[in-house]
């Protein structure tokens, strides 16, 4: 019985993804997929030597780009496992990894989180994008955040996590496939209908720093998607009365405020209230959100 289907969307990286398959344990009870989002064709001869290293990790092409969320869907579509864990070809699993494959093979919660670490993937200089995972994870733990609603609503990223495929399947959710935040639906989703989560201590997973990557991208379309795609979680969260509301889209209004970018500014106020949020709505969080970012500056 396949336990584990561990998902692996790749784009032009195969130098990466060959560290990323070599922090995989092998097991029986495990299965690997490999979705290559259309890479380009001198990539190739690489790509081949990789997985020819690892003939037991299935490997999936899409003909056409069509970016990291629609790639996780093709690896969703084929995988058996009763869990599902996400990782991006350029970063890789830690060495506890292998001990929390042995611990949860027998579990039934829907969602089972874990720490993480992060890296500067050419220096190894240590950086800090698991830093708000850990804070979640330990609010939890702590019964600061009891229900775990920081992990559920606003840990969005897909890894350092084991999520129960039944419950995926049940409620038929899925990645969108936009460029940039195209996870951040399927973390808040699966949070929402997840009956019973835990959290582990054990950071399982590295997540890299890596110029060039698409989240460190910035440019008008990606801007206007996160509004779009926050402004949706926003309206579903507080839909059914969800305390706990991302709030990357009022973060994005305060430094395009910040900057002086007025133009940008107001896009995205007119993506927001094609959504329906009122401009006193609008006004209002981002008042607050100013605030809350000076606040954090003055304490840390």
């Amino acid at each position: 019985m396949i336990i584990y289907s561990i998902i692996i969307p790749h784009h032009n990286i195969p130098n990466l993804l060959r560290r990323c398959l070599a922090s995989i344990p092998r097991r029986k009870d495990t299965e690997v997929i490999v979705v290559d989002d259309a890479s380009d064709a001198h990539f190739a001869d690489e790509l081949e030597a990789v997985m020819a290293a690892h003939p037991d990790v299935c490997l999936l092409k899409h003909e056409q780009c069509i970016g990291g969320g629609g790639a996780r869907n093709t690896g969703l579509a084929h995988a058996i496992g009763r869990y599902v864990i996400f990782a991006d070809a350029d970063d890789f699993f830690n060495d506890c990894f292998a001990e929390a494959l042995e611990d949860y093979y027998q579990s039934d919660d829907d969602i089972i989180f874990f720490k993480g670490n992060s890296i500067d993937t050419n220096t190894m200089i240590p950086a800090n994008r698991a830093d708000h995972l850990n804070r979640f994870v330990d609010d939890y733990q702590s019964g600061k955040d009891a229900n775990g609603e920081q992990l559920r609503y606003i840990f969005g990223e897909p890894w350092a996590r084991m999520t129960r495929r039944a419950m995926i399947e049940q409620h038929h959710i899925r990645f969108e496939e936009t460029f940039i935040h195209n996870d951040s639906a399927f973390g808040y989703l699966t949070g929402f209908h997840a009956q019973s989560i835990r959290a582990d201590n054990r950071a399982i997973y590295c997540v890299t720093v890596r110029q060039g990557s698409v989240s460190r991208i910035d440019s008008l379309d990606r801007i206007l998607t996160r509004i779009n795609v926050f402004g949706r979680a926003e309206q579903f969260l507080s839909l059914h009365h969800v305390k706990t509301i991302p709030t990357a889209h009022y973060e994005q209004l305060v430094r395009l405020l910040v900057h002086g970018r007025l133009n940008v500014y107001g896009q995205c106020i007119n993506v927001l209230r094609r959504q329906g949020f009122s401009l006193i709505h609008i006004i209002n969080k981002t008042i607050v959100e100013f605030f809350c970012i000076m606040k954090n500056k003055l304490t840390t």
